[in-house]
């Protein structure tokens, strides 16, 4: 009877990893959310053991790219990728689940007032919860239950309030779910089958052969277990050079993939091969180590004018190691030619592109996509979007799709077409809508010669951000406790 008692919440929890790509079950979230919150809130007996194995059946699968990145890269065992890997998630369970036990007191339970204000005061619980990503542990904006919302009419709504206004839908449906479960299943049931409404996918964006800029997008596909191996650099850049060769006699921009190249852009290496270009009537956007100061920084450079970005948001475990800096030198994962990179500034200037500086783009390198408010504020003057990422970390792993999603919800919520060069796929042109345009799969070496349309108009998310669902959800907490507050006064 115990071992069913945890392994339920364990299933929940881990079929609402089946909502994100690339299984795309997309009502499961719901179902998944619904039952945390019957056994938080509504569940007179609630068990934080329970909370405690649902978030290891959610952020155990959703996260277990982390184990291809330290078993693969890390060259360890496997018993010690395990270790670690467990670690991890339990980290993020302690960081991001624990905390909402605190839903277990609830405001409104003796002293009822209409339980549809409890729906709202959970459903702002959640998001405020879900904000925390965005800063502890360094920023963990991943599963983030309104991205389901993509290929769906409601995926608009993120134009509007970005993916949190995509989230606090789930919540609000999840909870009123949640409440009849225990109370009457028939309408709880009832609610989940109108709720599959809101999945009804969406017609597919009709986009015309006409476009403003025309690019050519690299992905070279290299092995990046013999990257930084001797004489390996040649292969790399005989690779890079022939798919350039095949880039469109008309693109304007040519875009290469996250520090491809196994050295920095202060080496002779690196000056060699930029002499192999003919940069004459062509702009070259390329990812690259730079050296500045005595730090390692991962940039993104256009070679034809030599202004980079810092990329700002590093990798926790992979670019460099918070906490415990004592790890480096235990374990190869920590060694990596890559795992000492410092942090780029915030608020950096975009990047200009073509002879009369006419245009602009909001560089954003690979972990930075994934921060909403980040790729906002980039974007407020920006015309397009490049993002390049080395996703070869997630290995054959759920993370390459889930990086894409998230790369299109941002070509959504701020109005901007993307150009994305990764180093084994998913390379892809995006549109405003969040479109795929071209792709290129995951290790597919290839070219994309395609081109992207400029906006100008921002979106109402690019001047607000998230502020409206947050503040809604402070305001709504606030309101909540006040209530609770004058109630229990009166009694």
């Amino acid at each position: 009877m115990k071992l069913k008692q945890y392994l339920i919440p364990f299933i929940f929890g881990f079929i609402g990893i089946f909502a994100f790509s690339p299984f795309s079950i997309k009502p499961l979230i719901i179902l998944s959310y619904a039952y945390l919150i019957k056994e938080i809130v509504y569940k007179e007996n609630s068990s934080l053991k329970k909370i405690i194995f649902w978030s290891f059946g959610y952020w155990g699968f959703g996260m277990s790219w982390l184990i291809v990145s330290v078993y693969y890269y890390g060259e360890t065992s496997i018993l010690v990728s395990l270790i670690i890997f467990l670690l991890l998630i339990i980290i993020l369970t302690a960081i991001f689940s624990m905390p909402l036990s605190l839903l277990r007191y609830r405001l409104f339970s003796k002293n009822n007032l209409s339980p549809y204000i409890e729906l709202l005061y959970i459903s702002s619980i959640l998001i405020l919860s879900e904000l925390s990503r965005y800063y502890l542990l360094n920023g963990v904006p991943w599963l983030i239950p309104g991205s389901v919302f993509l290929d769906t009419y409601i995926q608009y709504i993120y134009t509007i309030l970005g993916v949190a206004g995509g989230s606090m839908l789930i919540y609000l449906i999840a909870s009123l779910m949640a409440l009849y479960w225990v109370t009457n299943k028939n309408i709880s049931y009832l609610i989940f089958l109108g709720s599959l409404l809101l999945f009804i996918p969406a017609t597919v964006e009709k986009i015309g052969d006409k476009r403003d800029v025309y690019v050519s997008i690299i992905q070279p596909s290299s092995d990046p277990f013999l990257k930084y191996q001797d004489g390996y650099k040649y292969i790399i850049e005989k690779n890079i050079l022939e798919l350039i060769d095949r880039s469109s006699p008309k693109s304007e921009i040519i875009v290469m993939p996250e520090a491809e190249l196994p050295y920095s852009m202060q080496s002779l290496d690196f000056n060699n091969f930029v002499n192999n270009l003919d940069t004459s009537n062509k702009e070259f956007i390329s990812g690259v180590w730079n050296y500045d100061d005595g730090n390692l920084y991962n940039s993104l450079i256009n070679l034809n004018t030599g202004k980079n970005y810092n990329k700002t948001h590093l990798v926790p475990f992979g670019e460099y190691i918070p906490f415990i800096a004592s790890l480096r030198g235990i374990i190869n994962f920590f060694d990596m030619p890559m795992s000492n990179v410092k942090h780029g500034k915030k608020n950096q200037q975009n990047i200009a592109v073509f002879n009369d500086r006419s245009l602009n783009f909001a560089p954003l390198i690979c972990f930075d996509i994934a921060f909403g408010e980040s790729v906002r504020k980039s974007n407020k003057s920006s015309d397009f979007i490049i993002n390049v990422s080395n996703d070869t970390w997630f290995g054959n792993s759920i993370g390459p799709y889930h990086h894409l999603d998230i790369t299109r919800i941002r070509a959504i919520e701020n109005n901007k077409w993307i150009i994305r060069s990764t180093n084994d796929g998913f390379s892809a042109i995006i549109t405003n809508n969040g479109t795929i345009v071209d792709k290129l799969d995951k290790g597919i070496t290839g070219v994309i010669n395609n081109g992207i349309d400029i906006k100008k108009e921002r979106s109402i998310y690019n001047i607000f951000g998230y502020s409206i669902p947050y503040i809604f959800s402070i305001l709504i907490v606030l309101i909540s406790a006040i209530i609770f507050k004058c109630r229990k006064t009166h009694i």
